[in-house]
């Protein structure tokens, strides 16, 4: 009790000094971080996998254009739509406004703007800019090497706390293949990219993971004859990309790493998508097409070829990719090589990891076709993808209706239908054999302050498909249907009301779940914005699943309803304009049968930027009490430019860090970043391989950018 009253105090006596306060804080837009919906997206995403990813996929453009903002009154506001930063009806008003009025000038102009509030300026507000926007020139290859950027950031990384995993001698590993780390615990990250608007990019990207070796010299004779061909490599990850768009007839072309994404998800889409979220009526998905790779998520991209051509209203995309990617490898008794599963965590620091790295080669060749015509989009998609060794899972009665084979065909029809006041959207996909898939939805906006959302999923439990990431509950494309309602209603200046509603079922079986089961899920939440240097808002999320007990069989399920609920309040307040308060408290309830947990999470934020000094200055308070890892509690942490840390806080503890930017020169920017976890109820952390002796694990970032 002694912490909370502490930490109490301390969050009390902030907030009285910062809402007391009768001066009006000016702007503060320098010290905004990622839009608040985008954080929540990769909270969500980290709950759902539990595992550490690269959410490049989803925040580079977020990050690109805060420092290149969309310019208003231009033609490229299309983008602010495909950011999920306006809907359809709010990108309808602005045109007609400005078309109405002239040049919008300043940023206080968009409060006039029908369907704009406060929350809606201000969640725009990092990501554009206003004035006559400038005339767009043909392009030209001596202008854009002059005049494009290059950027060079270097990484490094390390947990401090020595783990069991690099306990064992090296030479040694041989005895324990999964448990011994071979490498050292740093984690190296290097990035080079060079970019010319939206016309012409290129670069790379690098990475050794903590535990992974850069060389092999050390290793013992041993473990080589185990591993025989399949050594350690530098670097052990590596990606690169070149590409151009919007040169005339050719729309995009790339070679290198790249990611597909058409329709909504359904046949083709390869990187990482939203979910369902606090936007609760941003549910449509905006394809890019072809996209270059920029994260280090290690087995989920194209590498290859990809062109996309287009004249009037109609475009063709056509791409070929032979991309190795890891799988846990088995030999039949009858000595037949087969693949159980295809892994994507993309370590490889164990004997283990290091026989399943590169085992798989997969083969894809396809095109998608797009045709347009007046308020009517419609696209059709066909690929097919082989694999150099048939992919076999264990056998499981969930698992039934899994991909077995070397060959699968995927197959889709999307459809887009756009008027004034609702949008249509679709995708239909099927595999051969009669594998059916079909997502629809529509979304309608009545008024100017309200947007609703309905969209309808089913996917047989027999569909196939490797590259996919529709809306959906489950990580798995298959085995589910449901039913989604989402409201947004901006009810005045001030208070902007969201909800939704997601029933969805699943025909089959499922790990864990050894029967036909159902779900529900529920969000509302209340933001305000009662002033412009102030914001909060007030959430309550509710998810209700069925599970297997602990007496069920995989003949005989007994099957329970499993929930959780959470209430968030956060509160962000501008009290200078280098100065930043955020606080949040958050409580969550888990039960599952008779079994029963909860959880608390309070944590204060401070961001300051220095007046006379180039500094920026991020520091996190956080304590947090839970009865397990059932009632965990995901938070977004700032970070170094292109990484992301959202721990799960679980137990009792606390949690700080401090992170520094320093802007060394125009084009130097360093940063470092400390932070420490500290657990009151625990002796040791982890278990395994990760195992510290301990109860506290303190990490260390540093970055350097070059701009060039």
């Amino acid at each position: 009790m002694k912490h909370y009253f502490t930490y109490c105090l301390f969050l009390f006596s902030v907030l009285f000094f910062v809402i007391s306060r009768n001066a009006e804080a000016q702007n503060g837009d320098t010290l905004h971080n990622p839009a608040e919906f985008l954080t929540n997206q990769m909270e969500n995403l980290a709950k759902s996998s539990d595992r550490q990813q690269d959410y490049s996929d989803l925040a580079d453009e977020y990050i690109y254009f805060t420092r290149h903002p969309i310019n208003i009154n231009g033609t490229g506001t299309n983008k602010l739509l495909h950011l999920h930063l306006l809907n359809e009806a709010q990108l309808a008003s602005l045109r007609d406004y400005i078309h109405e009025n002239g040049t919008i000038l300043s940023i206080y102009e968009l409060q006039y703007v029908s369907g704009f509030n406060a929350q809606t300026i201000q969640q725009l507000r990092p990501f554009i800019k206003t004035g006559i926007p400038n005339k767009a020139k043909p392009f030209s290859w001596k202008r854009a090497l002059k005049y494009g950027r290059h950027q060079l950031l270097i990484r490094y990384s390390q947990l401090l706390e020595p783990v069991a995993g690099y306990a064992v001698p090296a030479d040694s590993a041989y005895l324990k293949p999964g448990s011994v780390y071979l490498g050292t615990p740093q984690k190296l990250y290097l990035r080079y990219g060079f970019r010319s608007g939206d016309h012409l990019r290129w670069g790379f990207t690098t990475e050794k993971d903590a535990g992974e070796m850069l060389f092999a010299n050390h290793l013992s004779d041993s473990v080589r004859q185990i591993l025989g061909s399949r050594k350690p490599h530098f670097p052990d990850f590596f990606s690169a990309y070149a590409y151009v768009s919007d040169m005339g007839v050719l729309k995009k072309a790339i070679i290198g790493d790249y990611h597909l994404e058409f329709g909504q998800g359904l046949c083709l889409w390869s990187g990482l998508t939203f979910g369902k979220s606090a936007e609760t009526t941003s549910v449509k998905y905006y394809g890019a097409g072809i996209r270059p790779n920029t994260s280090v998520n290690e087995n989920r991209f194209f590498r290859g070829a990809a062109f996309t051509l287009g004249k009037k209203n109609i475009e063709f995309t056509a791409f070929y990719s032979r991309n190795k990617v890891d799988g846990s490898f088995f030999i039949t008794p009858s000595g037949k090589d087969e693949i159980r599963t295809i892994l994507e965590t993309g370590n490889h620091r164990t004997i283990s990891e290091l026989l399943n790295e590169n085992r798989l080669t997969i083969n894809a060749f396809g095109g998608h076709v797009d045709y347009t015509y007046h308020f009517v989009r419609v696209g059709v998609t066909y690929y097919r993808t082989r694999l150099s060794l048939p992919l076999e899972p264990d056998w499981k009665l969930y698992r039934q209706f899994y991909f077995r084979g070397k060959q699968l065909n995927n197959a889709s029809v999307d459809m887009n239908l756009q008027f004034s006041r609702f949008s249509f959207f679709g995708e239909l996909a099927a595999n051969p054999g009669a594998s059916l898939a079909g997502v629809a939805g529509i979304n309608v906006y009545p008024s100017d302050r309200l947007a609703l959302t309905l969209s309808y999923r089913n996917i047989s439990p027999d569909y196939k498909v490797i590259y996919a990431a529709p809306f959906m509950e489950s990580g798995s494309v298959n085995n589910e249907r449901g039913i989604y309602l989402g409201v947004k209603i901006l009810i005045s200046r001030v208070f902007t009301f969201k909800a939704y509603a997601d029933y969805y079922s699943f025909p089959w079986l499922r790990f864990q779940i050894n029967g036909p089961s159902t779900g529900k899920a529920f969000l509302a939440e209340l933001d305000m914005v009662p002033k412009k240097n102030i914001s909060m808002y007030f959430r309550i999320r509710y998810q209700q699943r069925t599970e297997n007990t602990s007496e069920s069989g995989e003949y005989h399920p007994l099957l329970t309803a499993k929930s959780y609920a959470d209430y968030r309040y956060t509160i962000s307040y501008f009290a200078l304009p280098r100065l930043v308060f955020k606080t949040r408290i958050e409580y969550v309830r888990f039960a599952k049968a008779s079994f029963r947990e909860k959880g608390f999470l309070m944590y204060q934020d401070i961001v300051c930027r220095l007046l006379k000094f180039p500094l920026n200055i991020s520091f996190r308070y956080a304590l947090f009490d839970t009865d397990g890892w059932n009632s965990r509690i995901y938070a977004y942490e700032s970070d170094v430019l292109y990484a992301y840390t959202i721990p799960a806080y679980y137990d009792k503890g606390q949690r700080i860090y401090l992170l520094l930017h320093y802007q060394l020169k125009k084009h130097i920017n360093i940063w470092l970043k400390i932070s420490r976890t500290l657990f009151f109820n625990r002796k040791s952390i982890s278990s395994g391989p990760e195992a510290i002796a301990g109860n506290h694990k303190t990490s260390i970032k540093l970055q350097v950018q070059l701009k060039f």
